[in-house]
């Protein structure tokens, strides 16, 4: 009886092993912060009521392509925080090379909510 609640017992935590996930770095805490504070606004909650509301970004760089067809890559992305697109506002002056480098690490999560470390 006992061996069956022990082989029970690892079963429920190999499987809970399965489910977790690891914490965000600190370079893709300070994304999630930059992207709460500055994209989210938009992206996520769209209080702003835009007329045409921008992509999710979840899982970004998960697929092949951006949501105006150009490839899923930190270059394209990049160039579309620099430059800005459509209604999204250029943050050339707004961010520091860090801080882009961040929040491309967190773009690249897949954006999990997640708890920094």
């Amino acid at each position: 009886m006992k061996r069956g609640r022990t082989a029970i017992f690892s079963f429920a935590v190999l499987l809970a092993g399965c489910h977790a996930t690891p914490s965000l770095t600190p370079q893709q805490a300070e994304g999630k912060r930059l992207y709460d504070a500055g994209c989210a606004h938009c992206h996520e909650e769209n209080d702003l009521h835009l007329k045409k509301v921008p992509p999710n970004l979840h899982g970004l760089f998960n697929r092949k392509t951006l949501p105006d067809g150009a490839p899923a890559t930190e270059a394209e992305v990049e160039q579309i925080l620099l430059a800005g697109k459509g209604t999204m506002p250029s943050f050339a002056y707004q961010m520091t090379q860090e801080q882009m480098n961040a929040l491309l690490a967190y773009l690249h999560t897949g954006m999990r909510d997640e708890r920094s470390p």
